[in-house]
């Protein structure tokens, strides 16, 4: 489990997110959704290490991630750590298998043999075989995100981190991806944190979701209960979406 204990970040002097404290949950997908600039994107940095927040604790497992602890328990917890990127952010003059291998080479001490082959692995995983010399221009935005996706659980990860992981993507392989990323996490227990747009996602998906309005968390709940809230400002935001308008006037 990840947890969350007040956190804020600012840049210079605006501050961005205002004392954010949530649990996300071992096993299931826990979705962030929120309009764009309500800091959900900065919120998943701090979580994965790439910003560091002004106050509060990010704690994993109970164990604290910050630069502030030993360099051994950062590195255990950035060596279990996956991400997905929002634009997939393959490395242009990698090939596919160079690019699942890369987070293999940073972190593990394993036979050039033997990454290859966890990779391939992966890649099957995800739905793609004989790929593997093919490089990231000559892939569909579909291919790339599931390239991504490969990479990310290449590690073994405990934490997988997803952002707009179906964005750009057709509706058959916006659900497709979404498909993928719930029976990993189903599959390997992982705490899987995504942010999304989606609502399809969140109404399929969503155990677990927190709303982020202005910086901080607004509401949180379920598939279940979301359409069924009272909150002003979550309701404007569902209804932005042609389908959860629907839903609610029902």
């Amino acid at each position: 489990m990840i947890s969350l204990k007040s956190i804020d970040k600012f840049f210079g002097d605006r501050q961005v997110l205002f004392g954010i404290s949530m649990d996300l949950q071992p096993g299931k997908a826990n979705l962030i959704i929120g309009r764009s600039g309500s800091g959900k994107t900065v919120l998943m940095k701090c979580m994965a290490g790439l910003l560091t927040p002004e106050n509060g604790e990010i704690l994993f497992d109970g164990r604290r991630f910050d630069e502030r602890q030993d360099a051994k328990t950062v590195a255990e917890i950035r060596r279990d750590i996956g991400m997905v990127f929002q634009g997939g952010a393959l490395f242009d003059s990698l090939t596919v298998l160079e690019n699942v291998v890369f987070p293999l080479d940073m972190f593990r001490r394993m036979p050039r043999a033997e990454k290859a082959d966890r990779a391939h692995d992966c890649l099957k995983r995800v739905g793609l075989e004989n790929i593997d010399r093919l490089y990231p221009s000559e892939l569909s935005g579909g291919m790339k995100k599931r390239v991504a996706i490969a990479r990310a659980i290449v590690n073994n990860p405990k934490y997988l981190f997803c952002d707009e992981p179906n964005s750009g993507l057709d509706p058959q392989t916006s659900a497709r991806i979404d498909d993928l990323i719930a029976e990993i996490t189903e599959e390997y227990r992982t705490t899987t944190v995504i942010n999304t747009h989606d609502m399809n996602s969140v109404l399929q998906y969503g155990d677990v979701v927190h709303f982020i309005h202005e910086g901080k968390r607004w509401w949180t709940g379920d598939k279940k209960t979301i359409l069924e809230t009272p909150d002003t400002e979550l309701r404007n935001f569902l209804e932005a979406s042609e389908l959860t308008k629907r839903l609610l006037r029902a």
